[in-house]
């Protein structure tokens, strides 16, 4: 069974252990982190980072390996989105997960979009950090 939580502050150490072995950007005490459990074992992590009062970015995603394929980054994204003050939420993932967050109202950003320049900072980090693609999507709370 798939549970997923807020991190307890006692685990933030513990977090920013496992996005440091992936080399994704560490969390801060202000961002919203969740954290998923398989039958009480840490699944998978995600996050919520504050850009200003409306405008957030969904991010740091990372499901373990022995529980991938078992609905838990759905499960994490879904426990986010209900948790999110934001209006606007982008997300940087991988370009090959376009369609997975397609499904929760993810759209690739247009030229109309103003994108905060902490956004497109870390966007230019991740396309010279990872030899993978990543694409920038956007999603407006209806």
């Amino acid at each position: 069974m798939i549970t997923v939580r807020a991190l307890l502050e006692s685990e933030l150490s513990w977090v920013n252990d496992r996005y440091r072995e992936i080399n994704f950007m560490p969390s801060k005490h202000q961002d919203f982190i969740a954290v998923a459990e398989v039958n009480g074992r840490r699944a998978g992590i995600g996050r919520l980072v504050a850009v200003d009062e409306t405008t957030g970015e969904l991010g740091g995603m990372y499901v373990f390996d022995e529980f991938r394929g078992q609905g838990i980054a759905g499960a994490i994204v879904t426990f986010l989105l209900e948790h999110s003050p934001y209006q606007q939420l982008f997300c940087i993932p991988f370009a090959h997960l376009e369609g997975f967050y397609g499904g929760f109202g993810f759209k690739l950003v247009s030229a109309d979009i103003d994108v905060p320049c902490t956004v497109s900072g870390k966007v230019d980090w991740c396309r010279n950090e990872y030899p993978t693609p990543v694409a920038l999507l956007v999603r407006v709370a209806p």
